[in-house]
């Protein structure tokens, strides 16, 4: 199976980039309050050479996934720090809710889990819309997992031959900085269809 070239991975990266923009337009109006994109950095590897697929540390990292459904198949895998994610609910959720332990112990992954539909449903859309796929998001699920067992479970979700791209990414606003972690596996499937458009791309600048 041939590799991803500089051009299919940049082609990829700025479909990613599009829809993190519109994440962060979405995740303004669900915290109340202005969210921006910064910059971000992108690795790219193959599943046959496995990485360490995380740089959050402690026993409790949060792992968001989102199954890829329809005409290309893949996982959008969204990762936060246990610290990440308690300043990402206290900041979304209202004090009523945040001082009350009970109650915030039935929301607190609801909201994260809300959190990860905007971004992966954003970044989903944007793949369909200019891939011309028809593609969307399943239902989000959450894990709590120490770093090797978010390394096992990402090498776990992979088969054969699939491909990674690792996004460190930088969400920024005037009361929370965070920066989670946007792993996005897919098969040969999508592989083709990104060196499609990279391709159509190249011949329309010729």
């Amino acid at each position: 199976m041939e590799n991803i070239n500089s051009n299919e991975l940049q082609a990829a990266k700025e479909i990613v980039n599009t829809g993190l923009l519109k994440a962060a337009e979405s995740l303004s109006f669900f915290m109340k309050e202005k969210i921006s994109l910064d910059d971000m950095d992108v690795n790219f590897n193959k599943s046959s050479n496995p990485a360490d697929f995380t740089s959050k540390k402690g026993e409790n990292i949060h792992l968001l996934l989102t199954d890829v459904i329809g005409e290309l198949k893949g996982v959008c895998c969204l990762i936060f720090s246990e610290e990440e994610a308690d300043k990402l609910r206290h900041t979304a959720l209202p004090p009523e809710i945040t001082s009350n332990p009970e109650i915030m112990s039935e929301m607190s992954d609801g909201i994260l889990l809300e959190v990860d539909n905007i971004i992966s449903a954003s970044v989903i859309t944007q793949f369909s819309n200019i891939l011309k796929h028809k593609i969307y998001g399943g239902v989000p699920s959450i894990k709590k997992l120490n770093k090797e067992q978010l390394n096992q479970y990402i090498k776990g979700k992979l088969e054969e031959d699939m491909f990674v791209i690792n996004f460190n990414t930088h969400f920024v606003s005037s009361h929370l900085n965070f920066s989670p972690q946007f792993l996005w596996l897919f098969d040969n499937s999508f592989a083709e269809s990104i060196r499609n458009y990279s391709a159509n791309l190249e011949n329309s600048i010729k």
